[in-house]
């Protein structure tokens, strides 16, 4: 088939997609393989037109549900959301696009829990990389880059020069160098056990680091010094519902409103650090909540088809290839997975797509954090 003209004009006057300008924090729920959804302000419900409050993604909607296990984390990585399945040891790749996210693909890795991206790269904490679990590193197109031996790391944030692991075989955080080399224990004598999600947070008394302590006998959200990994306290996550009362928490996220969102089975809530009191944001019968992480949709950058953080000309050998096929393209036909070249996700690569795409090409570099 001849490629067909391109229609400049009418790209060039294009609007591109609404922004999302507020944060959401973002929650699966492993039992139903749903993406919550919470503002980050209030902690209140994602709210979609055609979707159930708090709901951003259904999973089974895109991907076989009996090749899902347990979705454990999803965070921005570009401008996309990676979402770790850690039983299946899979990592899933969706658009970072607040209404109508797009799947773009999946690929390998055993055991994977928290992501984040350090350094420009992704790295996602695995159970079954290097000698005795790892960090495995990734392009933000999924392309790999190396592994950083870690023992058991079960999640991971920046700190200083270096950055910090949960060590859920020692029970404790561990400090490391920027290059990857083990320096020292970090955290202060507590009585932490089975870290989860490590975060960093903005408190009256300074920068805190709060680790998800999920085990017995002393369960909660633990806070460190940022500063030199004195132990600062322990904040209880009680809550109490019919039936049952959760004190096991698995994920943590800061809200606005000076609070902790924390997840675990049963839900999401939302504790004061202060009182220790806690508040439902998201419930039902056979729940299971886990990571929790914030994410800015006005990120999304719809042009930027390889995730690169720009719109050059490597995207546009991609949408040149796709828009001279019409019809979406498969992973058969050598294009990227999920078809991200089709930017209204109508199944098709035309003139339409090719507004949005002239108009973030136009712009070059992409609205993503550092």
């Amino acid at each position: 088939m001849p490629v067909r003209p391109l229609i400049l004009a009418i790209a060039l006057c294009a609007s591109g997609h609404a922004a999302v300008a507020v944060p959401y924090v973002l929650v699966p729920d492993a039992t139903n393989n749903v993406i919550t959804g919470f503002t980050q302000a209030s902690g209140s419900q994602i709210a979609i037109e055609g979707k159930f409050p708090g709901e951003w993604l259904v999973l089974g909607d895109f991907i076989d549900s009996g090749s899902i296990s347990l979705v454990r984390h999803a965070a921005q990585v570009g401008s996309q959301i990676w979402i770790s399945d850690q039983l299946s040891d899979t990592v899933h790749r969706f658009s970072a696009q607040f209404d109508v996210p797009r799947y773009l693909g999946s690929f390998a890795l055993a055991n994977p829990r928290g992501i984040g991206v350090i350094n420009g790269e992704a790295w996602i904490a695995s159970g079954g990389v290097g000698t005795a679990g790892g960090i495995a590193r990734y392009s933000f197109n999924a392309e790999p880059l190396g592994i950083i031996e870690a023992e058991d790391p079960f999640d991971f944030t920046p700190l200083g020069s270096g950055f910090l692991t949960a060590n859920i075989i020692q029970s404790r955080l561990e400090f490391f160098s920027g290059a990857g080399v083990f320096q020292n224990v970090w955290s202060g004598p507590s009585s932490l056990d089975f870290p989860l999600q490590i975060i960093r947070r903005t408190a009256q008394g300074g920068d805190e680091i709060v680790v998800v302590g999920n085990s017995d006998p002393a369960p909660g959200l633990f806070r460190y010094s940022a500063a030199d990994g004195s132990f600062l306290g322990r904040t209880f996550t009680i809550a109490i519902l019919p039936f049952i009362t959760i004190s096991q928490p698995r994920g943590v996220a800061e809200l606005g409103t000076g609070e902790l969102l924390w997840s675990g089975t049963q839900g999401v809530f939302a504790v004061n650090p202060t009182s220790g009191t806690s508040r439902v944001l998201y419930t039902g019968e056979n729940f299971v909540c886990n990571m929790a992480d914030t994410v800015d949709f006005a990120k999304y950058c719809p042009g930027d088809l390889n995730n690169d953080a720009f719109v050059d000309d490597t995207d546009f050998t991609i949408f040149a290839a796709a828009y001279n096929e019409l019809v979406c393209p498969t992973l058969s036909n050598s294009f990227p997975a999920g078809c991200p070249a089709d930017l209204n996700a109508d199944g098709f690569v035309d003139d339409s797509d090719f507004t949005y795409f002239v108009k973030a090409y136009d712009t070059l570099l992409c609205p993503l954090s550092p």
